[in-house]
């Protein structure tokens, strides 16, 4: 990659490093902030609130005393315009009449695998939507409910293996909507898209296509007995890039949710993309922003002078994504906060990946 070092440039280029930067800050912070708020720091909220705090403010202040911060004005500026700006109080009615929670509801145990209720503590931080953006920055809502909120969870040697939280709730809610006529899933999971799914008028049927036949035996024993509109759905044991590949036209719509995190989905993203752009995948604008930082990690090394040699080997998958745009992008030239910006646009990353 040229990059012509003009001030302009420069100065934005400097000021997309520390975006970039503060972003991945944020995703190792928000790890720890997800964990189950101590006891102590419950009770130094509640007392708080019912001497007339406001609730955000005290759940917010307990936090910082949980992350030892109380001090540090530069980390507590730092969360406050990333987390307390997207901090939002949680009802747990909004999801107790959830159909797939008031259907499913039973607990039970096969194998190494139970289905049980698990729960969130009160103010525990929890992830909600995907992230938003706000240019190059990366938005995380999060919520808190003020009291337990129980949720369904399947868990293997009792250990959280899928589960029906907010987040799921919140995250496949578009894809849901968008779903009609004949309606293809990758990834079968605790069913609850295809049974959502079903339970639309305009969706005639659901192909689930799930490649471990101990997923689809734990799910057939524990969950598929509770559920409603099965004439719609047919589970196949498949490999989903393999099935997809060979059966796409047959298909009005197509949802992938094969993967746990952005982290460990990009891969398997950039193969569906590949077949069909077309094709929806969870946490879609997360794999996009992923695909946008190793860009701006190329393009910070480039601007520090890295060589070809280092971009030959690859220790996990993103090193992949940077080894790729750096053999992609070596003639491009790089001269004005245009150039930059359309390089940076997630239609161009995408299309640098497939192409």
């Amino acid at each position: 990659m040229i990059i012509k070092k003009n001030k302009e440039l420069l100065n934005k280029l400097k000021d997309l490093f520390r975006i970039n930067e503060e972003n991945m800050v944020l995703g190792n912070l928000l790890f720890n902030a997800y964990l189950e708020m101590p006891p102590a720091k419950v009770n130094q909220i509640q007392k708080a609130v019912e001497s007339g705090k406001d609730e955000k403010q005290a759940l917010m202040e307990a936090f910082y005393d949980f992350l030892e911060i109380s001090d540090d004005e530069e980390a507590i500026d730092f969360i406050n315009a990333h987390i307390y700006q997207n901090l939002e109080k949680l009802d747990t009615r909004d999801y107790l009449d959830n159909p797939y929670r008031t259907t499913i509801n039973k607990t039970g145990k096969f194998k190494d695998c139970s289905l049980e209720y698990l729960s969130y503590k009160p103010y525990q931080l929890l992830p909600l939507d995907d992230i938003y953006l706000d240019g190059y920055v990366e938005h995380n809502r999060i919520g808190y409910f003020a009291q337990e909120y129980q949720y369904l969870a399947l868990l293997k040697n009792k250990e959280i293996w899928m589960s029906l939280n907010p987040n799921e709730i919140k995250t496949m809610a578009p894809y849901i909507e968008k779903a009609n006529g004949h309606v293809l899933v990758l990834g079968l999971g605790m069913g609850y898209v295809a049974f959502m799914m079903a339970n639309k008028k305009d969706v005639k049927d659901v192909t689930i296509i799930e490649k471990d036949p101990h997923v689809i035996e734990i799910f057939n024993k524990l969950i598929w007995p509770d559920f409603k509109n099965k004439e719609k759905i047919k589970i196949i044991n498949d490999d989903a890039i393999k099935y997809t590949k060979n059966n796409l036209n047959k298909y009005d719509y197509v949802f992938a949710d094969l993967w746990h995190s952005p982290d460990d989905g990009l891969p398997l993203f950039v193969q569906l993309k590949k077949i069909n752009k077309n094709i929806d995948c969870w946490l879609e604008v997360s794999m996009y922003a992923l695909l946008r930082r190793c860009m701006i990690t190329l393009l910070f090394e480039s601007a520090n002078g890295y060589l070809e040699k280092n971009y030959l080997k690859a220790k996990i998958y993103t090193d992949e994504v940077i080894n790729k745009y750096y053999f992609k992008t070596k003639k491009v030239e790089i001269a004005t906060i245009s150039d930059l910006d359309n390089l940076l646009e997630f239609d161009n990353l995408l299309d640098l990946m497939l192409n």
